[in-house]
């Protein structure tokens, strides 16, 4: 299987995957009616692909075991495609998330009301004690939380912890523009690439807070992020394979149409009507969770377990063979992924059947299934931007330049004859160690035409 697919891969499989009709089938029904407003193929699998990306973020108490640690939900997804290639699915599923997110904002505007009020009280007092009048000073009451789901991309580090501090280390960085959070990764004061590539694990978190004079620890982070933007912002945010956030995001490519597309095809009444029911249902979820008194426990058949191993270690061997063993780390992490995915249909379709007041919930079949198709194109996209980054970002390769003309022929002579990429690297290099040069020159060159 992992030469097949890796071979394909070389010969440009997957540059147009879509996921099968069928699939969609399977996907819990709430989800699964939004996923079919989108009548273009493309725009459904984004439309799914955020839509996943957001829901990761609003499942609290929902809680997996990998590697023998506690994992929540959480994803971080870039999607890719230059401006006007239909990114606009993205912005649909974003609504799946305001509903929660006004009901956590009206939440910081009585908590800000009551905080006046304190206050107002707290002054009253203090000028009682400061005229002798009351024994003790008053206590400061402390300052009133921001709730709210979505946390802005273009803020502080400072301001980011503090805002997942006050939402149970909990937020959603939704930006259509990359580089909204590449700028802030660029500078000193903001600079939370290193929040980006802790709380993916949920590893604890820290900060000092000046105003309070105090330190602020945020125990189990979860985060989830999901971004647009081209390449350029792309590189602006992780310019390199070896920058810790490449293996931490899956990555989703658009290409752009070549026709003009008829804007009054469908009323866009009936989108807003169905998204903002969706978002409704989805700030039920929300409520559902929060409220349970222990995490629901996520769990795999042994049968998904055994099919999971197998199914990772297939990819890894096949992209140590084929392209490089830089990728080691991005398929472990996109193990976890599918993990994720896997983790988030299920508690979509406990949902459906008014399940969540189990102590845990088993995947099924199909559900797995979802998780390890999408995984699969999830998977070909990872290969499409590492050959990009590494050969356009920080450090990039120069090994494609230095071929000659005579050897860029006997490659692709070599090539039509169906060599593998290590016996054309000894034969036109005499050394099987230049496989991955073999591979970038190839793929390289086919998207130049």
């Amino acid at each position: 299987m992992s030469n097949d697919f890796f071979m394909n891969y070389l010969d440009g499989y997957g540059e147009n995957t879509v996921l099968p009709d069928e699939l969609y089938q399977h996907i819990p029904h709430l989800l699964r009616d939004g996923c079919m407003k989108m009548s273009d193929p493309k725009e459904r699998e984004l439309f799914l692909l955020g839509s996943l990306t957001i829901l990761s973020g609003m499942m609290p108490n929902v809680t997996g075991n990998y590697f023998q640690k506690p994992v929540a939900p959480n994803l971080y997804c870039f999607v890719i495609g230059q401006y006007g290639t239909g990114k606009g699915a993205l912005t649909w599923s974003r609504t799946i998330g305001e509903a929660l997110h006004r009901q956590l904002v009206d939440k910081a505007r009585e908590a800000y009301k009551d905080h006046h009020k304190q206050m107002s009280e707290y002054n009253r007092k203090q000028k009682l004690y400061d005229k002798g009048k009351l024994p003790e000073p008053p206590e400061l009451p402390q300052d009133a939380p921001h709730y709210k789901l979505y946390i802005p991309a273009n803020t502080t580090k400072t301001a980011v912890m503090q805002l997942l501090k006050e939402n149970d280390g909990r937020g959603i960085i939704f930006e259509t523009e990359g580089d909204t959070l590449a700028d802030m990764l660029k500078q000193d004061y903001g600079n939370f690439s290193d929040i980006l590539r802790k709380a993916y694990h949920h590893e604890p978190l820290s900060y000092f807070r000046r105003s309070n004079n105090e330190d602020v620890d945020i125990e189990h982070p979860c985060l989830s992020v999901l971004l647009s933007g081209t390449y350029d912002q792309l590189l602006r945010l992780i310019p390199s394979i070896e920058n810790g956030l490449f293996s931490r995001f899956c990555f989703y490519i658009l290409e752009g149409n070549d026709t003009f597309r008829n804007p009054f095809a469908s009323k866009q009444e009936s989108f807003a009507d169905h998204f903002s029911y969706m978002s409704e249902q989805y700030a039920k979820l929300y409520q559902r969770l929060s409220q349970r008194s222990e995490p629901l426990q996520f769990l795999l058949t042994q049968a998904q377990e055994e099919r999971f191993v197998d199914l990772f270690k297939e990819y890894k061997e096949g992209v140590q063979e084929v392209v490089s063993t830089d990728l080691s780390g991005t398929v472990n992490r996109l193990g976890i992924m599918c993990y994720r995915i896997a983790m988030i249909v299920t508690i979509l379709r406990a949902f459906e059947y008014d399940h969540l007041q189990e102590q845990s919930i088993t995947c099924t079949d199909d559900t797995f299934k979802i998780a390890e198709q999408l995984t699969g194109v999830l998977f070909q996209y990872a290969l499409e931007v590492y050959e990009y980054v590494k050969i356009n970002g920080k450090g990039r390769s120069k090994s494609h330049s230095s071929i000659s003309d005579e050897q860029a022929k006997e490659i692709w002579r070599l090539h039509r004859e169906g060599y593998s990429l290590r016996n054309i690297a000894v034969q036109v290099f005499n050394d099987e160690g230049k496989y991955s040069t073999v591979n970038r020159f190839l793929n390289k060159n086919k998207k130049a035409g």
